[in-house]
């Protein structure tokens, strides 16, 4: 039923008793609409879920049957595996589920609320950008596990780069009487910016609206806000073309200018996923008594976790013994200083180290995901965020002349739940040109196209595999061998598949011919093949006619390499046979049905793709 159009047969709508025992009340008001398969339709926090039942096979995880059988992507594994939980209340944990358990997957999610498209991106930055009275509202009530950026992304559909840059300054100024609008509760309820009520300006209303920017009216004087300190680019340097928000450029040094080294800790702030907050009062209460309180204009609050909260210390100016107290009395807050001109690279360390991650390896070990087609990616750090190991930022420095992680690779690799984040250390002052990723190259996928050879084995298989090497070659070739010990003696012998290369004259044969006659052959300076035997795995076959004819080859897992050269690294290895030819183009034959944006970066990357299909051995 997901995967096309299916003739249905009737439709069943019913409504769900409040009382019943198989789905929590979380989600409601069932519809169930009868296919080929049984699809249940049902209302989930602000939008519509779709789910079918799925019998647990062995070796099963939830995070299996959603990533793998269902494609579930784009870091909504978490989201789907709350709709799961809420759909089955039985399954307490999703990482041990029973084989021939039933159980009602999640495979669709409808937001009642779609991001909206770049008509609708300049007034939403309008309303966002508008003071509090004006801004469309409507009530959220938080569930247990959730914070307010995922909401956001996950109910809302809201990108990153949105959330991070403005809307969750304007959530907090709807809500003041929520202290920090990062630590909520379950059941508390939180007044958010609405975006149903937004539509875009039609194109008149778009050229008075920028003529009025240009000039306000005489007498009008317009209301000036403290905006959090926003990246400004350097004159003269590029800025990334493809829009990546995980990508920024910061100064290489601490800067001289602290209005500098805040743009660069608000850009840390964004990439990072955390929030920067500056210009309000922040008292800190005390476990005993008392209160300290700091004005974040001076001292900005830095945060990447529930767990920590980072003050910035600018020219380190806060008494010892306030750090000293701080320290003793709240062990939530964490005090980074920032001396001018210290690396930015040590900067960030220190905050990555501090900001109450679940877990950070910083040694360049290689992080390996996926299942058959792997990925091993090494980063100057990288962040495991939650106990699950689940939710992983890598993070790298990319210095001068090098380039950040290939972005194709970037989307198709968070699919997994890991986010490749790049920071590009520029020096201050410097109009220095960034060097940036091109666009991804985008392929028509047509997988009618795709080269197929059938590994059954034997003659058809060979020919299939010569043609596609480029090497031409005869069948039932007549061929003299010379004994070379009597004159006047001749040798000759029918070859199945003869051809010539590297000046040798290569003999393949389908046929048992004796060890005596075989001898003979080879002293003659000929290469013979005995492919007489039917191959136990006709993959043997590919590799055994390679080593005959000396081509070069990389197998069982070849690797693939990201061109970022930079200390951050993305290899991909996906299992099959590599073929590199004469004139260094590569050919990957492989049984996997490669996924479309795998196909499309190995076609920029110049590899042609052969599918390996099996048929049975005649």
């Amino acid at each position: 039923m997901r995967r096309g159009k299916v003739l249905w047969i009737f439709l069943l709508l019913s409504l769900c008793s409040t009382s019943t025992a198989l789905f929590s009340e979380e989600v409601s008001d069932t519809k169930t609409i009868a296919f080929t398969k049984n699809v249940v339709v049902k209302k989930f926090q602000r939008g519509e879920v779709h789910a079918e039942p799925y019998t647990v096979e062995e070796k099963d995880s939830l995070w299996k049957i959603l990533i793998d059988k269902y494609a579930i992507k784009d870091r909504q594994f978490y989201f789907y595996c709350k709709i799961a939980k809420s759909l089955n209340p039985s399954l307490k944990d999703t990482y041990e589920i029973i084989p021939q358990q039933v159980l009602l997957i999640p495979f669709k999610y409808i937001a009642n609320v779609d991001f909206p498209t770049e008509g609708m991106r300049e007034a939403l930055y309008d309303v966002l950008s508008s003071e509090s009275p004006q801004v469309p509202t409507e009530e959220y009530t938080i569930s247990k596990g959730e914070h307010v950026a995922q909401v956001l992304r996950e109910v809302y559909s809201i990108p990153d780069e949105l959330i991070f840059d403005r809307y969750l300054n304007v959530v907090k100024r709807l809500n003041p009487d929520i202290a920090d609008i990062n630590l909520v509760k379950p059941d508390q309820k939180i007044i958010l910016p609405s975006i149903s009520s937004v539509s875009p300006p039609s194109q008149g209303e778009a050229e008075l609206e920028e003529v009025a920017e240009e000039k306000p009216p005489v007498g009008e004087v317009k209301a000036e806000t403290t905006p959090v300190a926003q990246e400004t680019p350097i004159e003269g340097t590029v800025q990334p073309a493809y829009g990546d928000p995980h990508y920024r450029t910061i100064a290489k040094e601490v800067p001289g200018s602290k209005e500098s080294s805040m743009q660069d800790m608000n850009s840390i702030a964004q990439v990072l996923q955390g929030t920067f907050t500056r210009g309000d009062e922040l008292s800190i209460p005390l476990q005993k008594e008392g209160q300290i309180t700091l004005n974040t204009t001076t001292f900005p609050l830095l945060q990447l976790t529930d767990r920590k909260k980072m003050i910035l210390n600018y020219g380190s100016v806060l008494p010892p013994e306030l750090l000293e107290l701080l320290k003793q009395e709240r062990s939530d807050y964490e005090v980074i200083n920032l001396k001018e001109h210290e690396g930015m690279e040590s900067v960030l360390d220190r905050i990555i180290t501090l900001a109450g991650y679940f877990s950070v390896d910083k040694e360049r070990n290689p992080l390996v995901i996926g299942d058959q087609i792997q990925f091993e990616i090494t980063g100057d750090w990288i962040i495991y965020k939650d106990e699950l190991l689940k939710d992983i930022m890598v993070v790298n420095v990319v210095e001068r002349g090098a380039l950040p992680f290939d972005p194709q690779l970037k989307n198709y690799i968070n699919a997994y739940g890991v986010t490749l984040v790049d920071f590009y250390l520029m020096v201050e002052g410097k109009n220095e040109k960034v060097p940036v990723a091109p666009e991804p190259a985008t392929y028509p996928y047509q997988r009618k196209e795709i080269p197929v050879i059938t590994t059954a084995g034997g003659a058809g298989l060979v020919d299939e595999l010569l043609t596609l090497l480029g090497q031409s070659y005869q069948k039932d070739f007549k061929s003299k061998v010379f004994g070379g010990m009597y004159e006047g003696f001749d040798l000759e012998i029918v070859a199945d598949r003869y051809c010539e290369r590297g000046g040798k004259n290569h003999i393949i044969s389908f046929h048992a011919i004796p060890e005596k006659m075989v001898e003979v052959i080879t002293r003659q300076g000929n290469y013979f093949l005995d492919l007489s035997s039917p191959a136990e795995d006709p993959l043997s076959v590919v590799t055994s006619v390679l080593d005959f004819l000396q081509v070069t080859y990389d197998s069982p897992r070849p690797r693939f390499a990201s061109m970022s050269q930079g200390r951050g690294t993305v290899d991909m290895i996906i299992p099959g046979i590599l073929i590199t030819h004469q004139d260094k183009t590569r050919t990957l034959l492989t049984t996997l049905d490669l996924e479309e944006e795998v196909y499309q970066w190995l076609a920029a990357q110049k590899v042609q793709v052969v599918h390996l299909g099996f048929s049975p051995a005649t």
